[in-house]
């Protein structure tokens, strides 16, 4: 496993007192053993704009040195999912202060290899703490990635909306049916869904769930393979592979969303160019 020196110190609930410019010596609050550990958490997601974004992991010890410390850490293969471009690790966050009991590792994130949509994540595992006569507790730190930019003006895009096809699909037909939906957030806070009828014109279906995610402006809709009517299985739905889709960060009263109607063409031999209306009520 690719190995990092880190030094970094967190605090444990201890406070130490100054004494002014006296020197720094060791302080041990048990039986003198230094503990080490990661202390803010198992885990955090960080939504990572388009300027990128830094996480911070925390370890920290029982005692304070007049020396800088190292801590070792390294990546866990099996557990991470996020390529290695999509963070950087900051080398220079990888040392204990002298006089410190926390530091902080900086896992720098990189909008750009960050898939567009979904979450990613990085698992680093604390492997070794310089002076430490022993690694206790949290031992690991788990850092969810993915994209987003904040909603400004109190723009939510959740709650109800009127949904207007604007553009009709296979067989001249409206893909999803007109009338009130109901938006609501998904798995992280760029994401958001809603249950829809497909084919109002063809018959009678059972609702399907289209999604979406707001990126940084664009919105980008998540595939769905089956929406459970169709030519010889269920028609695909899918994102446009000519018109972006874009939104207002600080106005949800209304956006466009473009996507393609029966991706895989099982219809009528070709896929249909279509887009709708949301407008909130």
């Amino acid at each position: 496993m690719k190995k990092y020196v880190l030094a970094t110190l967190t605090a444990f609930a201890l406070v130490l007192g100054s004494c002014g410019d006296e020197e720094v010596v060791i302080f041990d609050v048990d039986n003198g053993q230094t503990l080490g550990a990661v202390t803010n958490g198992a885990e955090q997601t960080l939504p990572v704009p388009d300027t990128g974004d830094t996480a911070i992991i925390r370890v920290g010890v029982t005692t304070v040195s007049n020396t800088d410390r190292a801590v070792s850490i390294s990546v866990n293969q099996e557990l991470t999912t996020a390529a290695p471009a999509e963070y950087t690790i900051d080398p220079a966050s990888l040392v204990i202060p002298a006089g410190e009991y926390e530091a902080e590792i900086r896992v720098d994130a990189n909008f750009d290899a960050i898939p567009e949509t979904g979450v990613t994540s990085l698992v680093v595992n604390i492997d070794d703490i310089q002076g430490a006569d022993i690694l206790e507790g949290q031992l690991t730190h788990q850092v969810n990635f993915f994209r987003f930019c904040p909603f400004q003006n109190g723009a939510t895009f959740t709650g109800d909306y009127q949904l207007e096809m604007l553009a009709t699909g296979i067989f001249d037909s409206e893909t999803l049916a007109n009338g009130v939906v109901s938006v609501s957030q998904g798995a992280t806070v760029a994401d958001r869904s809603f249950s829809v009828v497909p084919y109002p014109g063809l018959g009678t279906f059972d609702p399907f769930t289209f999604s979406f995610s707001l990126i940084c402006g664009e919105v980008v809709v998540v595939p769905v393979e089956s929406i459970g009517v169709g030519c010889g299985g269920g028609n695909a739905v899918g994102p446009s592979a000519t018109v972006v889709s874009t939104y207002d960060e600080t106005d949800d009263s209304e956006f466009i969303i473009n996507f393609v109607d029966d991706v895989r063409a099982q219809c009528q031999g070709v896929s249909y160019e279509v887009s709708f209306r949301l407008t909130k009520i």
